[in-house]
């Protein structure tokens, strides 16, 4: 989720606020993310599980998202990023709910849906990316 997420938010710096910025923050925002996964594979074989780092990167990153929404979007469809967050929101709550979901019928979990989520999100965004036309007064 990370490796699409952290280019997502790039992408839509580089879209709203700053191309630049944007193009500067992608590799940056694709290594701090990587980071932060092997930080927390790091922290398992220790035996510490520690997810706070990954757990920022990811809350950061959505605020980041959500924030660059307040420009002006150069093309239509400019409210599907927030489509995008609330399926990302949708997985983080399966995820959180693992058990619990899969204690309702025993054969379907919150870690299998998070991903069917996370995965809708990517459909959503390619259909955006399929639909949306330049505005042409931006």
């Amino acid at each position: 989720m990370t490796l699409v997420f952290m280019p997502l938010v790039a992408a839509t710096i580089a879209e709203r606020v700053n191309v630049k910025l944007g193009l500067w923050l992608l590799p940056v925002l694709i290594a701090v993310g990587v980071g932060s996964v092997l930080q927390w594979r790091l922290s398992e074989q220790q035996g510490a599980g520690d997810l706070r780092f990954y757990a920022a990167i990811q809350l950061y990153a959505l605020l980041a998202l959500l924030g660059a929404l307040l420009w002006a979007s150069r093309y239509t469809r400019g409210s599907d990023p927030l489509i995008v967050a609330s399926f990302y929101v949708l997985a983080k709550i399966c995820e959180a709910a693992d058990r619990q979901i899969f204690s309702l019928g025993g054969f379907l979990s919150g870690h299998t849906l998070k991903h069917l989520a996370a995965g809708a999100g990517g459909l959503w965004i390619l259909r955006m990316l399929q639909k949306r036309k330049p505005i042409e007064d931006h």
